[in-house]
């Protein structure tokens, strides 16, 4: 039977049939204003408060501008920084744009705070730094083998190149990662609506529907059943 970690965010545990396999790599999929880092923050946020130690790794916003969105976005989150003074959640920024340097900085964060949910925002950056998609889909699939070998489960933030599920691509991602929660921003007249769609994973059962999402100061809510087609 398979091993699951809750996300703490009530229905979508709902959605993945109880939680996510533990120690994938789960990746979210969305244009700009999708809510990818709040969705992977709360993830961190949750497993924190049940134990976890949590590790969000920025290759492009300061720590402090991310504690302080969270912070504004959860507004009910009163112990955002209480834990991240206990080491529960780390928030750190690549020290290097070397591509062994970044790696070799997640691993040993991973290792000193004894790290059980890991977020990597974001792969596209990662991907930027490689000279073609060859050498990138090589030198990921060696980095998501390496973290394999550390048993936490990996929550990276793929950037797609626009917001609607209309226009939706593949990614590199889509094929490498074990999971993709694709993240849409869809519109209803002048009314934009965020949704998810739990798009692949493997080794479970999960409900295959695209549903409605919203942010409010007590966390993300998940409307599943809701129908927006």
């Amino acid at each position: 039977m398979v091993e699951k970690i809750k996300t703490g965010i009530a229905e979508f545990d709902e959605m993945l049939n109880g939680g996510f396999p533990k120690n994938r790599h789960i990746g979210f999929y969305g244009g700009p204003g999708t809510g990818k880092t709040t969705f992977t923050f709360e993830i961190l946020y949750k497993g924190a408060l049940m134990g976890e130690v949590g590790y969000y790794f920025t290759l492009e916003e300061p720590p402090e501008m991310i504690i302080e969105n969270m912070e504004s976005q959860f507004s009910e989150f009163k112990n955002i920084r209480d834990l991240i003074n206990r080491n529960m959640l780390i928030i750190e920024k690549n020290e290097t744009y070397d591509i062994n340097g970044i790696i070799n900085q997640i691993e040993k964060g991973v290792l000193k705070y004894n790290v059980s949910r890991l977020v990597i925002d974001s792969l596209t950056i990662f991907k930027s730094l490689f000279s073609s998609e060859p050498e990138y889909r090589r030198g990921l699939i060696e980095f998501l083998n390496l973290l394999r070998t550390l048993d936490i489960s990996v929550f990276p933030i793929i950037e797609a190149p626009t917001s609607a599920r209309e226009s939706f691509e593949y990614s590199i991602e889509h094929y490498v990662l074990d999971g993709i929660i694709n993240l849409y921003n869809i519109y209803r007249g002048e009314t934009r609506i965020r949704a998810l769609e739990i798009y692949k994973l493997r080794g479970t059962a999960h409900n295959t529907d695209i549903v409605p999402y919203r942010v409010t100061p007590r966390g993300i809510k998940v409307y599943v059943g809701e129908k927006l087609f």
